[in-house]
């Protein structure tokens, strides 16, 4: 694990040189980063964000914008050492105290550092038609996610669980390991972290953490494969190859930087053994625009593609007060709410406002006593839009309320619009006081504001003409908002569980009805979040050996299989970051019907097929912000993908051969238009097996043979076609 104490001194001893900040180059965050180093805040930044120390210098993580044509060598002169790029975006690793230096350079657009994230939490299969997926009914042949990678960014990995194996049990089917926190050998291009590339190296490794178990859950949903002693939780993709990248989530080591450089490296691994991906994300953060241009979403966005799936949570905050929202309609209105605190103890919190794109709005903080109406601490009117970068102390004698406020404001460059940035360090609150913020804006522009919704939230806190927080618009930054990513939210398919020592756990839930936690959409753009919906209470899956002693996740415990004479166990879970591997898995059996599938086709896919019913009510054709595009339907999906990727091939392109008709039903014909000899014809199935050859020696121009497919499955079938002159693959489909 790793220790702060050391890097931090000496942070504050080669923080030697100040330069003076670009800070229009500085997001909000990266401002406050500034400003809690300088005043050796250092059990803040410990909480807030990630830093590192490599041969005695202090790093975080940051993206970096670059402008075209930008001299790179200007930033390694000063320490920045690079991850991963993407177009003009790079992240990166900078020396704490060559930040500022780092945003004055020309080449250097804007800085973004990295933002904390914090993990989101049998019958499944059987209500989504999994089950059906996975016998081939109907189909060419089973779909288990056979030549596929299943990507999983998570923490709380056993590695060596017997849910992770081959279905005869002789080996992994883990492909590769990232720990980006241990001490060892990082990935080819990366800088940090270590890399386990074999069996034994990985089995050596065993966990990454022994106080969670969050990423051994989620790897079951998606690709867990025992069915030993008739166990029944087993996962979606059952044979599809698994790449990990563990992440730190105990000291806040790790942040939505490094999940990109995540994706990337699972993604880049997918392209190098030449098959598809699937990547999956139960990670969330509510700091940003969610509009899906935040750094992070237009990487993500630039990642996907043909093959290249990802899919994120939507969040679990659908019954919390984390957002506000205001269409001011006359200059004169006002947009008040108290940001409040879940413990008081834990008095941080912090709120990211949002206005339009090319408006602006005034805000101030203000501390209100409930008791005598009278505000004993008022900030001017800061105007949003502009750089602004404050900090002030406040005391319990003189305004109720002991601590720092901290502001910052500007407009950001990647969306043109207006964002504040208030941060609360408090160590006192007397009783009727409370912060509040009080907004302002011309008329027709609108604001949204998020609280971190971890230490604070919105409230109206029962004062007139001060506003409520509501759950609207709180799919989360990092798996619910970016154009590409498909989010996920969570219905229940089983409200109650029984644990290894006989006790039942009622959930409190309603089987088929949205979980009461599911976050919802829209985007402040209109979009329709999430995009699908499936079974997140409560699944069992793979728990982890580490924790079964841990009073946190004993009660869970479900289940110890013995394989082998080893114990393995299985226990519940329940959130979108359980919903969320359940749809991977079932994105990877249909990457294995199309290895081409890209996010565009899957939206068209999910719109098409999806179950709707009593409750989910008749779902809009642009789809609805609770269920997007109702429940998924791996089964129907899958047929789906299997028709587009007969699509193609209809006649070839070289028009030596022409198959028709295709679709068929019963038999097709193949029409030589050119001489070959030694002409063979194959037929196989969508999953690799043959069901058909014929030889037909020499062919001549004009030939027509016809093959009667009566007897095969409906669904997509490959043939090949060789000859001297001849080599090549089509696609027919039989329906």
């Amino acid at each position: 694990m790793t220790k702060f104490k050391p890097f931090f001194l000496l942070i504050f001893i080669f923080y030697i040189v100040h330069v003076h900040a670009d800070y229009g180059k500085l997001s909000p965050n990266t401002q406050h980063f500034i400003s809690l180093l300088k005043e050796n805040k250092t059990e803040q930044l410990k909480k807030q964000y990630r830093v590192k120390e490599i041969k005695n210098t202090a790093y975080v993580n940051v993206f970096i914008f670059l402008n075209d044509n930008a001299d790179v060598l200007s930033l390694t002169d000063l320490g920045v050492k690079f991850n991963s790029l993407f177009n003009n975006v790079v992240t990166a690793q900078v020396p704490v105290n060559n930040i500022e230096a780092v945003s004055k350079l020309s080449s250097v657009k804007y800085v973004q550092i990295g933002t904390k994230v914090m993990k989101r939490m049998d019958a499944a299969r059987v209500a989504a038609n999994v089950d059906d997926v996975q016998a081939g009914t109907d189909l060419a042949g089973p779909f288990t996610g056979k030549d596929v990678i299943v990507g999983i960014i998570d923490n709380g990995f056993q590695y060596d669980h017997i849910n992770f194996y081959t279905a005869d049990g002789t080996q992994t089917r883990i492909k590769r390991v990232w720990d980006q926190n241990a001490t060892g050998t990082p990935p080819s291009g990366f800088s940090y972290g270590a890399e386990y590339t074999t069996q034994s190296a990985i089995f050596n490794a065993k966990n990454d953490f022994t106080d969670e178990s969050h990423a051994t859950h989620v790897t079951g949903i998606a690709a867990g494969s025992d069915k030993n002693n008739g166990n029944n939780y087993f996962g979606v993709a059952p044979d599809a190859d698994i790449v990990m990248v563990s992440y730190n989530q105990n000291d806040n080591s790790s942040d939505n930087v490094s999940l990109a450089d995540g994706i990337k490296y699972i993604y880049d691994y997918a392209s190098s053994v030449g098959k598809p991906c699937v990547v999956n994300m139960s990670l969330g953060s509510h700091l940003g625009p969610h509009d899906g241009t935040s750094a992070f979403d237009q990487v993500c966005d630039q990642l996907q593609g043909n093959g290249r799936l990802l899919v994120g949570a939507a969040g679990n905050e659908g019954s919390d007060k984390l957002h506000i929202y205001k269409q001011f309609s006359a200059a004169t209105d006002t947009l008040k709410s108290f940001l409040k605190f879940y413990s008081s103890t834990s008095l941080d919190g912090q709120a990211d406002l949002w206005g339009d794109v090319d408006k602006d709005f005034q805000i101030k903080v203000v501390i209100y006593n409930k008791n005598t109406k009278a505000i004993t601490f008022s900030t001017p009117f800061f105007n949003a839009a502009t750089v602004n970068d404050q900090t002030y102390s406040v005391t319990a004698a003189s305004n109720g309320i002991t601590g720092k406020i901290y502001f910052y404001s500007e407009r950001n460059v990647l969306n043109n619009k207006p964002n504040a940035f208030v941060y609360l360090d408090l160590s006192q609150i007397n009783t009727y006081y409370n912060v509040g913020l009080i907004i302002t804006a011309t008329d027709g522009s609108s604001v949204h504001g998020w609280a971190d919704d971890f230490y604070s939230y919105f409230s109206a806190n029962s004062v007139s003409g001060w506003t409520d927080g509501n759950s609207t618009s709180s799919v989360g930054e990092i798996g619910g908002t970016g154009n590409k990513i498909i989010s996920v939210g969570a219905y229940t398919s089983k409200k109650s569980f029984v644990n290894i020592n006989g006790q039942t756990y009622p959930l409190g839930e309603t089987l088929g009805k949205i979980a009461s936690f599911s976050s919802k959409g829209p985007t402040p753009d209109n979009r329709v979040k999430p995009d699908i919906t499936a079974p997140g209470t409560v699944l069992v899956s793979s728990f982890s050996s580490a924790v079964i002693n841990n009073s946190d996740f004993s009660d869970y415990l479900v289940k110890k299989n013995v394989v082998n004479g080893v114990s393995y166990y299985y226990g519940a879970m329940q959130g979108t970051s359980m919903a969320t591997p359940f749809v991977t898995g079932i994105l990877a059996t249909w990457l294995g019907a199309n290895h081409d599938l890209n996010p565009d086709q899957v939206r068209t896919i999910l719109q098409t097929t999806s179950i709707s019913d009593t409750y989910t009510g008749t779902i809009p054709a642009g789809g609805s912000n609770t269920w997007g595009f109702g429940k998924i339907d791996a089964w129907n999906g899958i047929k789906k993908c299997i028709s587009l990727a007969s699509a193609v091939d209809n006649v070839s392109a070289d028009k030596e051969i022409i198959l028709y008709p295709n679709p068929c039903t019963d038999n097709f014909s193949a029409l030589f238009t050119a001489y070959d000899s030694n002409v063979k014809v194959t037929i196989f199935a969508i999953n690799g097996q043959q069901v058909m050859t014929k030889n037909l020696g020499t062919v001549e121009a004009a030939r027509e043979e016809k093959f009667d497919i009566n007897q095969l499955p409906k669904g997509v079938y490959m043939v090949s076609i060789t000859g001297n002159n001849h080599y090549k693959t089509y696609k027919i489909l039989k329906k």
